[in-house]
């Protein structure tokens, strides 16, 4: 499946209507195509189990690797190489994808919260993630590297539906 497929895919649908491209990779998350993932949930939009057409898709992610997806996802505590794997220009929102530009994309007024870190039951470092738009750009780098460039970017299925 190609990205824009996969961005279009912005509703709740079940998985089995994407076709038979999806590769299963770990509890609930299928490989879409090169980069691109699904997660899924076993309920559908009524909150209820045992529908024939599950699971259903709630969200599509870009990601450089499997790795990062486990390390966000599982709480892999193992490093993952970020380097040599570009996001595609339509997903940047006019940035080279690198923190400190997605960092002043964000809005500055209202009270949302739009940049947070996420850490293990351990008290490890996970991730930090920046917010745009419903948009979530994931960083493994626990130090403020102005240059690193985003790992994964997430695209909820579930706020988008109608």
């Amino acid at each position: 499946m190609e990205l824009n497929e996969a961005l279009c895919l912005r509703r709740w649908m079940p998985l089995s209507q994407i076709g038979k491209t999806a590769e299963p990779v770990f509890q609930g998350f299928f490989r879409l195509g090169a980069n691109i993932y699904a997660r899924t949930q076993v309920y559908n939009k009524n909150l209820e189990l045992n529908d024939p057409l599950a699971p259903f898709l709630t969200a599509v992610y870009w990601a450089t690797s499997l790795a990062a997806l486990k390390r966000a996802f599982l709480n892999d505590e193992s490093p993952v190489d970020t380097f040599g794997v570009m996001p595609p220009k339509e997903l940047l929102i006019g940035t080279s994808g690198l923190y400190s530009e997605l960092l002043a994309q964000i809005p500055k007024s209202g009270n949302r919260i739009y940049e947070r870190a996420e850490y293990s039951n351990k008290g490890l470092f996970q991730f930090k993630e920046l917010n745009i738009d419903g948009v979530k750009y994931l960083f493994f780098n626990n130090k403020n590297n102005v240059n690193e460039c985003v790992s994964i970017i997430e695209f909820s299925l579930i706020t988008s539906q109608k």
